[in-house]
């Protein structure tokens, strides 16, 4: 018997092959799609073991940018410019629940955690951008008045 998922699954799969699109455009990136290179690097300097993630970022040369538990300065002023700029790469040691809030606001550009290793103090890990992946954008506040009217 066929259900409605198989056959708008197959139906989608159908449409992708005669549109031209390749296969898995829209899948995530692969854990070995981000640079060799983070762009920039992430530190929560209340966690065990910041202080030597920190020094080991300094000494490759990356950005770093450190904050105290709340990232939502480090959000506006640096993560989300280099997010809607283009593809970036991310390194970060924090909290699992900052990695889950930077991950849902980064997915309206593209990214996703490509790379997770939780630690008995935190959460290693990194975020990749992709432009194939970007959230389409919404429509202007005057055009979704005038829309509605």
């Amino acid at each position: 018997m066929l259900d409605r998922r198989v056959f708008i699954y197959g139906a989608a799969g159908v449409a992708a092959a005669f549109a031209g699109v390749p296969p898995g455009a829209g899948a995530r990136p692969a854990a070995g799609s981000f640079r060799a290179a983070p762009d920039l690097v992430l530190v929560d300097r209340h966690l065990e073991g910041s202080g030597s993630f920190a020094a080991t970022a300094r000494a490759r040369g990356i950005a770093l940018h450190e904050f105290s538990s709340d990232v939502a300065a480090v959000w506006m002023r640096e993560l989300e410019p280099r997010l809607r700029a283009g593809a970036v790469a991310i390194e970060g040691y924090t909290s699992a629940a900052t990695l889950f809030c930077l991950e849902l606001l980064a997915r309206d550009y593209g990214a996703c955690v490509v790379r997770r290793g939780d630690t008995p103090a935190g959460v290693h890990w990194i975020v990749s951008s992709t432009p194939i992946l970007r959230a389409p954008l919404a429509p202007l506040p005057s055009r979704r008045s005038a829309a509605h009217a």
